[in-house]
């Protein structure tokens, strides 16, 4: 399954050498815990450009389409820095709320990348661990700058898609 399938239908994501999903929680350490978060986002694409040609086909507006994504762009820092806050002072609910909104906005762009950063911070979260969630909320925030990028370049293509 492509990694836009997965992120389309809600499937947590599989690393190469695991066999459990990202938000397993088993209390046994997982075998790509032992590489830093970014460098496991690395592994996936950075943006699925036909997420948002998805989304305009589906809303029949690819104007619509783009000014979501204009949206989560403007948004972006906020919920960034709301996510970041949460964490600090360990507010599991509050970061939980910022962190799945994240997800499902981020997959719904096509910043797969960054939605897959924000699993690795729910997986902390999750298994009960606010100083792993806290350093993987870092590197959440480092990659968001590269997002950031590749959205806004995708955006200023003409013809996002090819609505009939």
């Amino acid at each position: 399954m492509a990694a836009h399938e997965r992120v389309r239908t809600g499937l947590p994501r599989l690393s190469a050498d695991r066999s459990t999903d990202v938000t397993a929680s088993s209390g046994h350490p997982h075998p790509t815990d032992a590489l830093e978060p970014f460098e496991q986002v690395e592994q996936h694409e950075q943006l699925d450009p036909a997420a948002l040609i998805r989304l305009a086909q589906e809303l029949e507006s690819e104007e619509l389409a783009r000014s979501i994504a204009g949206t989560y762009l403007r948004m972006l820092d906020a919920r960034l820095a709301r996510a970041d806050s949460a964490l600090a002072r360990r507010d599991e609910v509050a970061a939980m709320d910022v962190l799945l909104s994240l997800r499902v906005s981020s997959a719904t762009v096509g910043l797969v990348g960054l939605e897959a950063a924000v699993l690795h911070v729910i997986d902390a979260v999750h298994r009960g661990e606010p100083d792993l969630a806290c350093e993987r909320g870092g590197s959440m925030l480092g990659l968001a700058d590269r997002a950031r990028c590749a959205l806004r370049s995708h955006l200023e293509r003409p013809g996002l898609s090819s609505i009939s």
